[in-house]
């Protein structure tokens, strides 16, 4: 009998190991010999093994996952004796509920959202972590004291609006309010072509006036003064141009010339620090000088562009003209470095300017054009061939020699 009860033991101890991992985790509980602590943990790891068999792997020559049944490993049972298997019966430990529930809720399910792992900011890069100003809002920058009713206030005022209103890059914005700038000098700019066309018959007339005007200056006559401007008055009437219109366009441009100088300058001497992200990769910071110098050679050859179209227009109108355009393209030269130590943005409206006055002066040189905005042509007898370097350099000397001689002239007497 004791043989027997021996060998029915141990067939009972192989029974419980084969037939260990179809047990349930509530049965397994209760056929622990070490108390309700340990299966717990066992089975919590047990489990946290078969989550890992949900895990989806994105690479095409990765094998398939095993089941979550070839996973799960059994839970080890010590070789007991018949004595200990004896006691090791489901009666003999009871399993309270609120322990399973304890063990339960200590197991992780994988619906649980896991806890967001900080990111530590020195790690990142230094662009990450500084952050890129917000646009502008309406009144920002009268906020600022850079929108007022100065023609730099009311220029500024402009480019805001359009750049709020469209949300245009900085770059695009100052070009944009540029050339909506010379559109509105447009009409001032074909008065003033339309008189100075219509006088270009009348330069003789009006040199000699001049002439007159400066012998009677020269003399303190007062008389001959008003008899000089009463004449000019008449040629002026004659050629239908007033004498007010002419003397009033160049004041009206110049306001808005300068104020959105001085507005854009404003803008990137302060600096606002949405100009530091102009949205243009060439000149991607306005705020800062150009340091490869190319604004600012860009910007001397147009001019030199500009002097060149705008002297077909102005010779003959006086004899100095075309000398004086000939000095003015000396100037520019020079002009290298001193924009080379204005902002690119600054420079950038500069550009922007001189191309808008290029291209109009080559549209209202079109005889389509200025007959329908009712400018006069100059005939080609009263053009003169424009003047070379060499011939602005005899007439510097000429202009030097006659002044020294009236001076000694004067000092003689």
């Amino acid at each position: 009998m004791v043989l027997c009860a021996g060998y029915m033991g141990r067939l009972g101890a192989v029974g419980l190991r084969t037939a260990r991992p179809a047990l349930s985790t509530s049965s397994a509980r209760c056929l622990s010999t070490f108390g309700i602590q340990r299966p717990r943990v066992l089975l919590a790891r047990n489990e946290l093994l078969t989550l890992q068999s949900h895990s989806r792997s994105f690479f095409w020559g990765s094998s398939k996952p095993a089941t979550p049944a070839e996973k799960v490993e059994t839970v080890a049972v010590e070789k007991s004796s018949p004595e200990t298997a004896a006691i090791s019966t489901p009666e003999s430990v009871p399993v309270e509920p609120s322990v399973a529930v304890d063990a339960a809720s200590s197991v992780p399910s994988s619906d649980a959202a896991l806890p967001p792992v900080p990111v530590p900011t020195d790690a990142l890069p230094a662009e990450l972590v500084s952050s890129i100003p917000s646009p502008l809002q309406y009144g920002d920058l009268a906020a600022l004291g850079l929108a007022g009713w100065t023609p730099a206030g009311i220029c500024r005022w402009g480019m805001e609006l359009l750049q709020v209103s469209t949300g245009l890059p900085w770059f695009w914005t100052i070009v944009g309010t540029t050339i909506i700038s010379r559109i509105i000098l447009f009409p001032f700019s074909v008065k003033q072509m339309q008189g100075t066309a219509a006088l270009a018959p009348y330069q003789k007339d009006i040199a000699s006036i001049r002439d007159e005007m400066t012998e009677a200056q020269k003399k303190k006559d007062a008389l001959a003064m008003q008899r000089a401007a009463l004449r000019q008055k008449l040629v002026y009437e004659k050629a239908g141009v007033s004498i007010g219109g002419m003397a009033a366009a160049p004041f009206i441009q110049l306001p808005v010339t300068l104020g959105m100088f001085f507005g854009v300058k404003g803008l990137c001497d302060l600096p606002l620090e949405q100009l530091k992200f102009s949205g243009f990769e060439w000149v991607p910071d306005l705020t800062v000088v150009d340091p490869t110098y190319t604004l600012p050679i860009i910007a001397t050859i147009l001019m030199n562009v500009q002097i060149s179209v705008s002297m077909r227009d102005l010779i003959g109108q006086t004899p100095q003209m075309g000398h004086i355009m000939n000095f003015l393209r000396v100037l520019t030269t020079g002009s290298v470095f001193l924009m080379a130590n204005l902002s690119s943005g600054l420079v950038v409206y500069l550009i922007t300017s001189i191309t808008a006055m290029i291209a109009q002066s080559l549209v209202l040189r079109q005889p389509a054009v200025r007959r329908l905005l009712r400018i006069p042509l100059i005939p080609d007898h009263i053009r003169t061939p424009a003047p070379s370097m060499v011939d602005s350099v005899k007439y510097v000397r000429k202009w030097w020699n006659d002044k020294v001689a009236e001076a000694r002239a004067a000092s003689r007497q």
